[in-house]
């Protein structure tokens, strides 16, 4: 009776997780920015353009929310600089102006989407950018022209700049239990039944 219990909980994990592809894959995004100067200093306004993509590739299929640039030093409190859309789907531009000189973590508040770690900031200086994780491919045509993200994301498969694997999902994690879980109940009630049917 045992048995039965585990095998049909650990089915059932793996029918919910194979039947919600997106709980898999994870619900994430990644922000790229537009090109920056060369050396930014502080006490100077910038406007700075950035991309929050969904699966580092294409708009969110929702309604995503605010978004800022947030620069928090070595020591004290983080600096908010919200966003505003533009006019092309995902497209976001901020307004900034870095209050003293230092080393800054520079990330990204992504409405709906956890946050997203850019970067080191030095100023003066430039901006050293994290590896992105790689994108996954859009299942859709991508909505954008001639002002498009700094990158290229996938579109049916196509070709990337190659980046990190992103680390593993909890939704894979999940998966794999519920495999083990099936495949251990059907060992151990193999050996039950074998062991039953020598004693018979």
């Amino acid at each position: 009776m045992k048995l039965r219990l585990v095998l049909a909980l650990g089915a059932a994990l793996v029918t919910l997780l194979v039947s919600t592809p997106a709980a898999v894959a994870g619900n994430w995004a990644t922000t790229y920015l537009d090109p920056l100067p060369e050396t930014l200093r502080a006490g100077q306004p910038y406007t700075v353009g950035y991309w929050v993509l969904q699966h580092g590739s294409h708009p969110s299929y929702g309604e995503l929310g605010p978004t800022a640039l947030v620069l928090t030093p070595a020591q004290g409190d983080p600096v908010v600089f919200p966003g505003v859309a533009l006019r092309e789907p995902a497209h976001y531009a901020a307004a900034i102006a870095v209050p003293t000189d230092g080393v800054w973590r520079v990330s990204a508040r992504q409405g709906i989407f956890a946050g997203y770690d850019i970067g080191t900031l030095t100023l003066p200086g430039r901006l050293e950018i994290t590896p992105p994780p790689a994108p996954m491919p859009a299942g859709e045509p991508l909505p954008w022209g001639a002002i498009r993200p700094p990158v290229n994301p996938v579109s049916g498969g196509g070709a990337v700049q190659a980046a990190p694997e992103r680390p593993t999902s909890f939704g894979s994690v999940l998966l794999v239990t519920g495999l083990v879980i099936v495949v251990g109940a059907g060992l151990v009630g193999g050996l039950r039944w074998r062991r039953r049917a020598q004693h018979r």
